[in-house]
């Protein structure tokens, strides 16, 4: 997922202080960790692949209509997923999108609190699975039925703010989870292991033979809804699209911006010492920048309501190539819109046709996804 949802050590109090606003509803791997290039010393030795660099099963956001939501409103999640594993003579794995919801104000409020409720959904719905009869009615949690695809709806529910309790400082607030999981597999209930304080998300996937997948196959993640007392609102940021090199990158499959390969190859770029060869200096790279409105930056008052700014960043991604700086701020909380955001993108040595991803959030919850293709040729 992308900054991703972190599992280890929840806070306790959400929405009350920025670092949790930082935390709040971004996707996280429940079962895996996120995964982070370590530093490497001068020498002849290979690096490790950019986090920007799409090259296996990734989810870049869930996206809701409603970052923050009222009791008994629809809430409508729609997952952006890319498959990157292989190459375009390969074609992409069928990927299947799972959801679960009907967990409301786990205890804690952690996400981890839904995993007994889910265990049992889990087991219900493998028995589900086997018994092959499609006319069957899903098994439920709380009246939230599973769902299969890109997008899935919710409704809050109506008591959700019910004996709730105001923190020391805001108002009284629920929340809703919603997890999902996406295979190249069959889904799978999966036992506790005992390891951890959140313990073991409670689904797995598995190929054919019912060996289970690793990272590159399934993602398993959660978003979080708020629902508070005073009936906050939030948008999603706007981004209106790409660009290239300063030129807006078309939609039109048939015009699609073009790029020249970068003669250095994707082993020889991850060298480094030993003269290792600097793709920015001897490639022909080209600038991508997400197209943001200065405005996107909703009000944010602090606990004093003092006037500040959502902070809204901006996270780049390619199925081919290296970006360089893969991550820009757009909006500081006090110094509002920042404007220069683009990032470096080197193509690749071979051509083809990449996918570059752009994936915008503030620090409420609010996320937009804009992708578009190039030909390099």
């Amino acid at each position: 997922m992308r900054p991703t949802r972190s599992t280890g050590g929840a806070a306790r109090h959400a929405g009350a202080g920025r670092g949790r606003r930082w935390r709040r509803a971004l996707l996280g791997t429940l079962a895996l960790s996120a995964v982070a290039a370590p530093a490497i010393s001068a020498g002849c030795v290979a690096g490790f692949d950019p986090p920007s660099l799409v090259d296996g099963l990734r989810v870049f956001a869930v996206v809701a209509d409603k970052p923050y939501a009222n009791p008994g409103d629809e809430v409508t999640f729609r997952i952006h997923v890319q498959d990157g594993l292989g190459g375009p003579e390969d074609g992409s794995r069928p990927v299947t999108v799972t959801w679960f919801g009907g967990c409301e104000n786990p205890i804690g409020d952690d996400y981890y609190g839904c995993y007994p409720e889910f265990a049992e959904l889990a087991d219900a719905f493998e028995a589900w699975q086997r018994a092959g009869d499609p006319t069957a009615p899903l098994p439920d949690l709380n009246g939230a039925r599973p769902s299969v695809g890109d997008t899935y709806t919710i409704r809050i529910g109506n008591d959700i703010l019910d004996d709730r309790k105001p923190p020391a400082s805001g108002p009284a607030y629920g929340s809703a989870y919603v997890f999902f999981v996406a295979c190249t597999g069959r889904l799978g209930p999966v036992e506790d292991q005992g390891t951890g304080r959140a313990g073991t998300f409670p689904v797995g996937c598995f190929d054919s033979e019912g060996r289970r997948l690793g990272p590159d196959s399934f993602v398993p993640g959660y978003t979080q809804v708020y629902v508070f007392a005073d009936e906050r609102q939030n948008a999603n940021p706007v981004v209106n699209g790409l660009e290239l090199d300063g030129e807006e990158m078309s939609e039109d499959f048939a015009t699609m911006s073009t790029a020249t390969p970068c003669p250095i190859g994707a082993e020889e770029r991850r060298e480094v010492g030993c003269n290792a060869r600097d793709p920015i200096e001897e490639c022909r790279t080209v600038t991508i920048e997400a197209m943001i409105p200065e405005d996107v930056a909703d009000p944010d008052p602090d606990a004093k309501q003092e006037a500040l700014k959502e902070i809204v960043w901006v996270s780049y991604f390619a199925d081919l190539g290296d970006i360089d700086g893969g991550i820009k701020l757009v909006s500081d909380a006090s110094r509002g819109y920042l404007g220069d955001h683009a990032v470096t993108w080197i193509p690749p040595a071979e051509p083809g046709i990449a996918t570059i991803t752009a994936v915008v959030r503030d620090a409420r919850g609010g996320s937009s996804v804009v992708q578009r293709l190039v030909r390099v040729e």
